[in-house]
């Protein structure tokens, strides 16, 4: 998965899932990526799609854009930890794994930057690009039709709140020394997050140990003597 990790100016982050096409960058409304902020320029930069791969420009900015820390000239390819400085906004490059000197951030965790929630108005596209609109249409079915399935076969309508996974949680799991919370499930705007609390049980996803994963179509979540099964239903 390519992503942007953006840092805005007061430090908050959030994630810009990248999907194969150009993305447009800038102060104005309309761009792919608006940066409300005066140190960003109306139309700043473009992150363009090529052989498999990103590239990035500047569209004439007044401030510039600086790709780990020079000033760009040109489109320049993009690899997996590069640091982009946009006026005031920092963004990291993902392709992939995570460089490990980023390894702290809890990228799952992130809020994506087209967030859709149950309560996200219908006709909130209405300002947006087309690229942005199949991002919303494609997160709000994500939300809507993710569900989990446990050893009873009893189906948990997901959407957008967070569930506990434990002994009398919200998702109850059974066995000897099962916690009250061995895990959550959350939505991050635009996917399911499922999270490992305990220190002393294991948490996997298709048989690999992790901390916090985004889950996929098939997912087989284990806890324990507990398998949880991720769909998302048609």
């Amino acid at each position: 998965m390519q992503m942007l990790i953006v840092k805005n100016p007061d430090g908050e982050m959030r994630v810009f899932d990248l999907y194969g096409e150009d993305v447009t960058i800038g102060r104005e409304r309309g761009q792919d990526m608006q940066l409300s902020h005066a140190s960003v320029s109306r139309e700043h930069a473009r992150v363009s799609w090529e052989h498999g791969g990103y590239g990035i420009s500047d569209l004439g900015s007044h401030n510039g854009v600086y790709l780990n820390g020079n000033r760009i000239d040109g489109r320049l390819s993009l690899e997996t930890g590069d640091v982009v400085q946009l006026g005031h906004f920092e963004m990291i490059y993902v392709d992939g794994e995570l460089p490990d000197r980023f390894a702290k951030l809890n990228v799952s965790s992130l809020q994506r930057w087209y967030a859709v929630g149950a309560n996200t108005p219908s006709d909130s596209t209405h300002q947006l690009s087309t690229h942005q609109m199949k991002r919303l249409l494609s997160a709000r079915r994500l939300m809507e039709s993710g569900v989990i399935t446990g050893d009873n076969r009893e189906t948990i309508e997901l959407e957008d709140k967070v569930w506990s996974l434990g002994r009398g949680a919200d998702i109850p799991l059974s066995g000897l020394l099962i916690s009250k919370q061995e895990a959550t499930i959350s939505w991050n705007g635009q996917n399911h997050v499922v999270a490992r609390c305990s220190r002393l049980r294991a948490l996997k996803v298709n048989g690999i140990r992790i901390k916090t994963a985004n889950l996929e179509h098939g997912d087989i979540l284990t806890i324990g003597q507990n398998q949880l099964n991720y769909e998302v239903r048609e």
